[in-house]
């Protein structure tokens, strides 16, 4: 049986391999089709920091905020996948899921990935992000453990150090502990 499975699958080699070619194809459109957005390989430390960050905005802000990881978020001016997003303090409505949220969020932090442009990431928060009403925007780059709090004004707050302080929600976080371990 095993034999004549092989020998089957075999002989629709090209069927697989046109299969293959659709399927690469239907992958290369999407790619083509993403506004501006940068295509996002996970890796080892932006899923550390993605869930330390989503960890230690709970832990302190639970009762104020809610805290939401990769959320389809769709505004006016193109939908974006950030990597986390704060909102005022919601209850969930488990029987009525959303799969697209139009809600604008108050705070996103973005994760700069290692082979991601900062230029095109920096683009699409002063294109989408601001535009659609978002208070701040918290971009975190890994590899030089830095946080920057950017503001629709075009104006930053770098940290490298110390307590991280968002001027439009209050939350405060110590850098040491987002880049712990």
């Amino acid at each position: 049986m095993m034999s004549r499975r092989f020998t089957l699958l075999s002989q629709d080699k090209s069927i697989f391999g046109k299969l293959t070619l659709i399927m690469k194809a239907t992958a290369d459109q999407k790619l083509s089709n993403q506004e501006s957005e940068d295509t996002k390989v996970s890796s080892r430390n932006h899923s550390k920091l993605q869930s330390q960050l989503a960890f230690l905005l709970r832990l302190s802000y639970r009762t104020q905020y809610s805290v939401l990881t990769n959320l389809d978020l769709s505004f006016a001016n193109g939908k974006i996948s950030p990597d986390l997003c704060i909102f005022p303090k919601q209850t969930a409505d488990w029987l009525n899921d959303e799969p697209i949220v139009h809600d604008v969020p108050l705070t996103i932090i973005e994760i700069l990935f290692p082979d991601q442009s900062l230029n095109s990431l920096l683009e699409r928060i002063y294109k989408k992000h601001f535009p659609a009403g978002v208070k701040t925007v918290w971009l975190i780059i890994p590899a030089l453990q830095i946080v920057s709090i950017l503001l629709p004004n075009r104006k930053q707050i770098n940290f490298t150090e110390g307590t991280i302080t968002d001027p439009e929600t209050g939350i405060q976080l110590q850098l040491a502990e987002i880049f712990e371990g």
